[in-house]
């Protein structure tokens, strides 16, 4: 194969993979996408068990958030070697988007 069918054939996959990540989730999961490189990673993270009108829900939430963010990002037990700008660049963005997720929730639960 060549450069350019590797990475049309990666593009592709990273449009499809939040779709289908979200095919089997419910109203109360957050879908955390992290993007480095060609690669896209999704995970789903289920909040159902949690009441995110209340300040420890919230907590709990953002702390598996977070978790979720560093791991579709890279991060493999305690580190990543080294930390790179495109890891940056990808939490950032990661976990940007799955708190404005949880904040949507937030409103309607609360």
């Amino acid at each position: 194969m060549t450069n350019k069918t590797l990475v049309a054939l990666a593009a592709t996959m990273a449009l499809a993979l939040p779709g289908v990540a979200s095919a089997g989730s419910n109203d109360m999961d957050v879908i955390v996408d992290g993007n480095t490189g060609a690669e896209t990673r999704s995970v789903a993270v289920s909040l159902a068990d949690l009441n995110l009108a209340s300040a420890s829900g919230i907590r709990r939430a953002d702390y598996r958030l977070i978790r979720a963010s560093k791991q579709v990002c890279g991060f493999v037990n305690g580190s990543v070697l080294p930390v790179t700008e495109d890891y940056r660049n990808c939490y950032g963005a990661a976990i940007d988007g799955a708190r404005s997720d949880l904040d949507a929730l937030a409103q309607r639960q609360g």
